[in-house]
């Protein structure tokens, strides 16, 4: 253990051990990490090239990065991938796939999909971002060390910063950064519920009068608020370094691909520095990462903050820790007063309240809530985080829950089918077998003659099957395996290079073949 970045079994157990959820479910801390730091083909380069770096990888945002440079350095390095993939910015290698000038981007708009040549058919196609990522993965050296769950955490990564690219290239949405911030916390001009505790209070004055910060926000075709966020303008870390910091992100249904939008335009149009974590654990105070997705977990910031007793306060995701005697709040233990409080100004007592330790500030009432297999109170006022499960009569954080693609039921994330095909998560076994066959019908290729789906063009093709109650050939389909089998057992039959299941036993030939090789 002393190649790793823990000393002894109890750093071991606060890493990875397992933790019981509500239903008596057990699962493991931070397996995907585990899976990859236990990779045998790891270790032994590590100890081989006296380079122990990897074997410190400390969080997931840290693992993506890294996997993803060596992805990128092992692609150029193989003479075997001459074909170059430039996507969001980066290019790939591959022996098959090549980007065109769309670079991605589908004509059609679609979102999920990567449009691709393919150098083996000639032809054009587009493919779900995850499943053309995992090939990219597996074609490198690098990519086929790796387990097949960081495998596939990489690829549910890309896909997901995939469909916040596309939509970013769409004209729809439009991005404004100002003081407006009555605007983003008025129900009326946002789309939907944003899950936010804060909205119609009139709190917002906070942000003009007590802090330097920015009101940050994307509007639909309708003029709709679909996100926002508030810019922290001059955050100082320990080494007074200054930073432009977007908080804690909200959405039109806590949809992260809109927030991954939001944050995508504020890096484009250099209004930030650094961000607040979208997705799981964006409620924590320190959970920044910087324009280029490194982890900021190691800074201690702090802004500047005006505040008394009765000026409004809105609630404080990340600077939450306030002294009132040098007027500053942090995102680190700090002062004695607490700014994560709905009250809407500063209290100090707060004694006979409930605690929601979930968002780390004293409510009114509190509700068991379950997070990454721990178990919080939560204010019951404030549970945009988190989903109901009706079979569990338990509420879990959404980023451990998903709703079941075919049957939208919502489930644990642990306890999901997940299929290769469509890239999504499913309740049970029947759900995935339907939605994988609906998948097959629309994107797939259909062999008649097999009664199966091919996934590539190539793989099937023509044949003329001879119908004896109409006296005619009818065109249909069959596998090219199945084909060359017929063919070599003298079941099938080919004239200039057209195949039949039938002939003629009088002439060998096919039934009106000269008609037909006039046609064709």
């Amino acid at each position: 253990m002393l190649y790793y970045n823990f000393k002894n079994y109890e750093e071991f157990k606060n890493l990875f051990g397992i933790v019981k959820h509500g239903n008596n479910h057990e699962s493991r801390k931070n397996k995907i990490l585990l899976a990859y730091l236990k990779n045998k083909d790891l270790l032994h380069q590590a100890v081989t090239s006296n380079d122990y770096s990897f074997l410190h990888i400390a969080n997931m945002t840290e693992l993506e990065n890294r996997m993803t440079n060596e992805i990128l350095i092992s692609g150029n390095e193989d003479e075997e991938l001459p074909y170059d993939l430039r996507l969001m910015g980066r290019t790939y290698y591959s022996s098959i796939y090549e980007t065109d000038e769309n670079q991605g981007l589908c004509e059609d708009g679609d979102p999920k999909c990567v449009r691709y040549y393919n150098h083996k058919t000639g032809k054009i196609f587009k493919m779900k971002a995850g499943k053309l990522y995992r090939n990219l993965i597996l074609e490198t050296e690098f990519g086929r060390t790796l387990p097949k769950q960081v495998v596939t955490y990489l690829c549910e990564e890309f896909a997901a910063k995939w469909q916040t690219y596309t939509m970013g290239k769409l004209p729809k949405n439009k991005l404004y950064v100002n003081q407006d911030f009555k605007r983003i916390y008025s129900s009326d001009c946002c789309e939907g519920d944003f899950y936010s505790c804060m909205v119609d209070k009139g709190y917002h004055n906070f942000y003009k009068y007590s802090v330097n910060a920015s009101a940050a926000y994307l509007e639909n075709e309708e003029g709709k608020i679909i996100a926002r966020c508030i810019i922290f303008n001059e955050a100082k870390d320990q080494n007074d370094k200054v930073y432009r910091l977007a908080e804690r992100q909200y959405s039109t249904g806590n949809n992260d691909v809109l927030k991954r939008a939001l944050v995508d335009a504020l890096i484009k149009g250099n209004y930030i520095d650094g961000y607040k974590k979208v997705g799981a654990s964006c409620n924590e105070s320190n959970a920044f990462v910087g324009i280029n997705g490194e982890s900021l977990a190691d800074r201690k910031f702090r802004i500047a903050c005006d505040l008394d007793w009765d000026d409004d306060l809105s609630y404080q995701d990340s600077f939450k820790s306030y002294d009132m005697d040098t007027r500053t709040a942090a995102n680190y233990c700090y002062g004695d007063l607490d700014l994560a409080t709905t009250d809407g100004c500063l209290d100090d007592n707060d004694e006979d309240r409930a605690y929601d330790d979930y968002h780390d500030r004293y409510c009114d009432e509190t509700v068991l809530v379950h997070v990454h297999g721990r178990d919080y109170d939560c204010d019951t006022d404030d549970l945009g985080d988190f989903v109901w499960i009706d079979g569990l009569d338990e509420y879990h954080h959404r980023d451990d829950v998903i709703s079941c693609d075919n049957c939208d039921r919502y489930h644990l994330k642990d306890d999901s089918y997940y299929s290769t095909f469509t890239e999504e998560y499913y309740c049970c076994e029947s759900c995935r077998e339907k939605a994988e066959k609906k998948y097959k019908e629309e994107n797939w290729f259909y062999s008649d003659y097999d009664k199966e789906y091919y996934e590539d063009l190539d793989d099937i093709t023509y044949y003329w099957r001879w119908n004896r109650e109409t006296e005619e050939y009818e065109e249909r389909t069959i596998s090219i395996e199945s084909l060359n089998h017929l063919l070599f057992e003298d079941e099938f039959f080919e004239f200039d290079n057209v195949y039949f299941d039938q002939v003629n036993p009088a002439t060998n030939l096919p039934y009106g073949y000269k008609l037909i090789k006039k046609v064709a």
